[in-house]
């Protein structure tokens, strides 16, 4: 083989050339860290949502066939990216230091060590928040993000101030509800359907009491004293054109408002009638509060006279779970059995008026093999149960017991709603 000699001067100087390049080519590729860590943060939370979406089915599932739910917490991932760069060179010399040849080479490597850290959630930090009576501002809240009020009334409240709900107890532990409570919810709903119904979070000029101040009867003084106890928010305020004032403060206040003129007839009348309100509020709105729900007199044998706030007895997580067990389709011979509970008393009820009725509201269907087309699916049993990825109203369903997972459980076991993420770059 013909070698061709270069001077010394020129070899070291093609060696220097390459290094440049090669070490520029490095330094290039150290911008690799943050694209890295970009496409790491999405994809870490698609698959936690993906790892939660499949355990809530899951536990829907599990209580159809009557075991009990469990649930796991990923508190953490770290991901340790590395990332390591060399350069070598060389060159052969023989006599009159001319060199007969000469090379140089590098190299490059990469690794992703994720770390995820999953703790079970046991004891009280999962029985206290599934067996507790939810949060009645959550109905508000999950108004706030657009999900129907009927809905939320439907899946998460058991009693609205004297009107009875079903308890969801699985199989022979289910009680039917009142007929008028199944009749206010479709009500509601006709309402909405009209915008005549409003429900969520509003900022109001709530009055601190039932006390009244004549307008002569406010000095200066007692204005500067309202506006410093109220927080920089209090007020006087006249409901009835100033002929009485309310010490108030602004706030935001979870709440259910109807067009005026829907309060007189048809759906508006009857809701007002089922729910014992006042037509017309001081506040305009009626406010949502907790409370247990008490047929006919009060505690102290005094009529149940019109009110200005909702009375909203809430379910539990739990119960919430074994409602929606009764949107899961399972084999016959699983009911047969005695696998999975028989909805006998459920589908009674319905079909009395005194269930709502899920069977076009959410259903989880189950197949032999892995569905093709599935928002989200779980192996369970030898079967696949999935919700179908074009049944819009089970997935806005679905959507809400997500978002109710982390307003009622998630923050209770980490003190976060999601994990900590960790994306070092070596």
């Amino acid at each position: 083989m013909n070698v061709r000699s270069i001077p010394l001067s020129e070899a070291m100087g093609c060696l220097r050339a390459c290094a440049k390049i090669f070490v520029l080519t490095m330094l290039t590729g150290c911008t690799i860290g943050p694209a890295l860590v970009v496409n790491s943060h999405v994809e870490y939370n698609k698959a936690v949502e993906q790892v939660i979406n499949e355990e809530l089915l899951l536990n829907i599932v599990r209580r159809r066939y009557y075991e009990a739910p469990q649930f796991v917490t990923i508190s953490s991932i770290s991901s340790s990216i590395n990332s390591t760069a060399g350069i070598t060179g060389g060159a052969n010399f023989v006599e009159g230091s001319t060199p007969t040849t000469y090379n140089a080479g590098g190299s490059l490597s990469f690794s992703d060590s994720p770390t995820i850290t999953i703790t079970p959630q046991q004891g009280h930090e999962i029985s206290g928040p599934l067996t507790a009576r939810m949060d009645y501002v959550s109905v508000a809240k999950l108004a706030n993000a657009g999900y129907r009020f009927d809905m939320l009334l439907a899946m998460m409240v058991e009693g609205l101030t004297n009107l009875r709900g079903p308890q969801t107890g699985v199989g022979d532990g289910f009680r039917p509800g009142e007929p008028a409570y199944v009749e206010l919810i479709d009500r509601v709903e006709s309402l909405i359907d009209q915008g005549h119904l409003v429900a969520g979070t509003f900022r109001w000029n709530n009055p601190y009491s039932a006390v009244t101040y004549k307008p002569d009867e406010i000095a200066i003084e007692n204005q500067i004293s309202v506006v410093a106890l109220g927080g920089g928010t209090g007020r006087f305020r006249s409901f009835d054109e100033g002929k009485n004032y309310y010490f108030t403060n602004k706030k935001m206040y979870p709440a259910m408002w109807i067009d005026p003129e829907a309060r007189e007839a048809g759906d508006g009348k009857r809701v007002i009638e089922l729910l014992n309100l006042q037509p017309f509020p001081l506040k305009r709105i009626w406010t949502f509060s907790p409370s247990r729900v008490i047929d006919g007199p009060d505690f102290e044998g005094r009529p149940d006279k019109p009110r200005s706030e909702i009375k909203m007895r809430m379910r539990s997580f739990y119960a919430v779970l074994n409602f929606l067990a009764y949107g899961v389709e399972v084999p016959l011979q699983d009911e047969q059995d005695g696998r999975a509970f028989t909805k006998e008393a459920y589908d009674r009820a319905v079909k009395e008026g005194r269930a709502v009725d899920l069977s076009d509201k959410f259903v989880v269907r189950w197949s032999k093999e892995r569905p093709g087309d599935a928002l989200v699916a779980v192996s369970y049993r030898g079967k696949w149960f999935y919700i179908d990825d074009r049944d819009h109203v089970s997935k806005r369903f679905f959507n809400v017991v997500y978002d109710l997972f982390n307003l009622e459980i998630a923050p209770s076991s980490s003190g976060s709603n999601s994990p900590v993420l960790t994306l070092p770059v070596n």
